[in-house]
C-alpha cells in the first residue's frame, strides 16, 4: 500500500482539496458499491482542481495504484483491508483528524457510488453508516494527545471502521444490481 505521508503531500502540493485519508476513504466507499473504480471517477471528484499537468499525472498514477490496492484488499477473504492513516507514532490528534477525514471520504464514496438510501440494507449496516456520521461530527481538536485510554479507544475505533467497511462491501456485493447500484443523476 502507498505511504500515507507521500500521498498526502502529493495531494496537498497538487492543490486537490483532498487529503490522503479522505481519498482512500472515498475510493473504499465507492468500491463497496461498484465492482471497480475508474480513472474518470477520481479525476472528476478528487483531481478536478489540479492545474499542473505533471502533478496531475503523478496523482493519477498514485490514485490508480491505490485503487488497485483497495480492490485487492477489500475483496480478500483474509480481511486484508487497512485504512490509509498516519503511522501509529504520529500524535493522537493527527490520527483522529485523519480518521474523521477517512469516514467523510467513505460516506462521499458511498453516495457517489449510488447509495441513495439505507432501507435495503441490513440493520447492522445502517447502524454502521450512522456511526460513521457520528465520527464525522467529532471534534478532534478536543482530543488529548496523551493517555493509554485515548490511544486504545482510537485503535478500537479504527478496527471497528475497518471491519464495518468489509461488512458493507460484502453486503453490497451480494445484493442484486438494481438494489445496490441505483442510477445516479448528477
Amino acid at each position: 500500500m502507498l505511504n500515507f505521508n507521500d500521498l498526502d503531500k502529493l495531494l496537498i502540493d497538487a492543490q486537490t482539496g483532498s487529503r490522503a485519508a479522505e481519498c482512500h476513504g472515498f475510493l473504499c466507499g465507492y468500491r463497496c458499491i461498484s465492482n471497480h473504480v475508474e480513472e474518470e471517477l477520481f479525476i472528476k471528484y478528487l483531481l478536478a482542481d489540479t492545474t499542473d499537468d505533471v502533478t496531475f499525472h503523478e496523482c493519477c498514477s498514485q490514485i490508480t495504484e491505490l485503487a488497485s490496492d483497495i480492490n485487492t484488499q477489500i475483496s480478500s477473504s483474509d480481511f486484508e483491508l487497512q485504512l490509509l492513516l498516519p503511522e501509529d507514532d504520529r500524535p493522537l490528534q493527527e490520527r483522529s483528524i485523519a480518521l474523521i477525514e477517512w469516514c467523510q471520504g467513505f460516506l462521499s464514496g458511498l453516495g457517489i457510488g449510488g447509495m441513495v438510501d439505507t432501507d435495503s440494507i441490513s440493520a447492522e449496516s445502517r447502524e454502521f453508516i450512522d456511526d460513521l456520521y457520528k465520527i464525522c461530527r467529532l471534534n478532534a481538536e478536543e482530543i488529548e494527545d496523551s493517555g493509554e485510554e485515548e490511544e486504545s479507544a482510537l485503535i478500537e475505533l479504527i478496527e471497528y471502521v475497518r471491519m464495518g467497511v468489509i461488512m458493507i462491501h460484502d453486503e453490497f456485493q451480494g445484493l442484486p444490481v438494481a438494489i445496490s447500484r441505483p442510477e445516479v443523476l448528477h
